[in-house]
This record gives C-alpha cells, sequence and structure tokens, in this order.
C-alpha cells in the first residue's frame, strides 16, 4: 500500500476553505485513477504547528500512486490546491509498512 499524505496551514478564511474544499476538491480528487480509499480531518493541534486539515488518499503502490498524480486527473487536483489553499499544502508520499 502507498499513501499520498497532504497537510494545509490554517487558512484566513476558514469556511471558505471547507466549502469549496469538500465540495469541489474532495470529488475531484475522489477521481484518481487507482485511488482505494481517501480520508480527510480537521484535527485539534497537539503542541505547536498550526495545521489546518490532513489528507490522505492510498494507492496500491508507488507504481498506481505515481500513474494517478501523472494522470490528466492528476494535474487538475494539484493545479485546482491554489483555488481553496493560496498558501499551499504539504505533500507526502509513502509505502505503508506492515
Amino acid at each position: 500500500m502507498h499513501c499520498l499524505t497532504v497537510i494545509y496551514p490554517r487558512p484566513d478564511d476558514e469556511a471558505a476553505f471547507k466549502a469549496y474544499y469538500e465540495d469541489t476538491h474532495l470529488p475531484l480528487a475522489g477521481q484518481l485513477p487507482g485511488l482505494k480509499t481517501m480520508r480527510y480531518a480537521y484535527p485539534d493541534a497537539v503542541g505547536p504547528g498550526d495545521v489546518f486539515c490532513i489528507f490522505q488518499g492510498y494507492f496500491e503502490d508507488a507504481d498506481a500512486f505515481g500513474a494517478a498524480m501523472g494522470s490528466e486527473i492528476g494535474q487538475r487536483v494539484a493545479g485546482d490546491v491554489p483555488n481553496y489553499s493560496p498558501k499551499g499544502a504539504q505533500v507526502f508520499h509513502f509505502a505503508v509498512e506492515p
């Protein structure tokens, strides 16, 4: 299993972020080819930091993840981020350890 994790900083307008993210971006991300499952959350902070939202998407393996991100939908998903998160996002991907 291979995991895509995206961490978003706190936006200036939290309500606008949530509305666009949930109504527009997540349905688009859900179309990524090979995506097995996805989850997101607005976590409570524990300690320093200002994380507002976390997304995780799971793929069969690194090749499936790479193919998804290189696809037309993958490019649209990446290009959509500034529409709701002008401060950007941190993106990680990794093999899930057993």
